[in-house]
């Protein structure tokens, strides 16, 4: 059995090979995380399968769920009441949620064991931008602030990369994780219902690129941006706290840090707003990451 979902353009999947019985199951590897759905019928299955391949930005590949074993699996059903059941299979289940809420649940624990377990990647949680032809890497976690500011920098003229995740890569680049912004507004549906780069007048990345800074800051109203800047060692105990994979491959994680900070600016302080800081930034970067070509 296949599910058809469109030409590969918008669905970079394709088709992918099902199995049939009392569940429609279909597998798929991203960022060498290899991952298995059940759901209790083929148009629940398309749901899961279309939000699964958004939420990896088109990195995943379809694998054959008759032939994989897949590290993790997850398993939505429907009650009659027209509520979910969602279960991280092996680990625990979740029920009585309506579509988007199980949707958004997917999405997120999906996103979670990608970025804890990826092979020969390292995540960040952090957004990044470019500028000068090199990255700046900004760490926070979720509301700390780091899509405004991350959008402030963009509006100005930064290459976009991310607003969640600084994927690095053992040479110590950082690939782009280019999802829509995650910016409040009105009329959101869920979670993923984020603003196009597009619409801030910015543009992604598609490319890698080395890092030039990493911007380790909190806000705190009225501050005056007045940095201490960090040594690579130091500034890698900063970012490790925000490095998803340390608790499952330490190692790994912690060379793939010296590979991508060994040269980059490190920069500590509290900060005011975002706009102001953005300025400051790409004042600051004209001048120090031009050093650094």
């Amino acid at each position: 059995m296949m599910l058809e979902l469109g030409n590969s353009e918008e669905h970079p999947f394709g088709e992918v090979r099902v199995s049939e019985g009392e569940n429609v199951k279909f597998a798929f590897e991203a960022y060498g995380v290899s991952v298995s759905v059940a759901a209790d019928g083929a148009d629940l299955g398309k749901k899961l399968f279309e939000v699964a391949n958004r939420a990896m930005l088109g990195k995943c590949r379809a694998l054959d769920p008759s032939l994989v074993r897949a590290e993790h699996g997850f398993l939505v059903s429907s009650r009659k009441d027209g509520t979910y059941d969602f279960t991280s299979v092996g680990e625990y289940t979740t029920g009585a949620g309506e579509l988007r809420e199980t949707l958004e649940l997917f999405v997120r624990i999906l996103r979670i064991k990608v970025s804890q377990f990826a092979k020969n990647w390292v995540f960040v949680h952090a957004g990044v931008v470019s500028w000068g032809g090199k990255a700046i890497i900004i760490p926070g976690d979720s509301g700390s602030g780091k899509t405004t500011l991350v959008a402030e920098c963009v509006k100005r003229g930064a290459l976009y990369y991310s607003d969640e995740y600084a994927v690095l890569s053992p040479d110590g680049l950082v690939h782009p994780f280019a999802r829509a912004l995650s910016i409040t507004n009105g009329g959101r549906k869920w979670s993923e219902d984020g603003i196009p780069v597009e619409k801030l007048g910015g543009r992604a990345a598609t490319e890698p690129i080395e890092v030039g800074a990493v911007v380790l800051t909190k806000y705190n109203s009225g501050a005056r941006w007045n940095p201490e800047r960090l040594t690579p060692g130091n500034g890698i105990i900063e970012v490790i706290p925000h490095t998803i994979p340390m608790t499952i491959n330490a190692d790994f994680s912690l060379q793939v840090l010296k590979s991508a900070l060994s040269r980059a600016i490190i920069l500590k302080g509290v900060r005011g707003e975002a706009s102001d800081l953005a300025i400051e930034l790409f004042s600051f970067s004209n001048k120090e990451l031009t050093t650094l070509n």
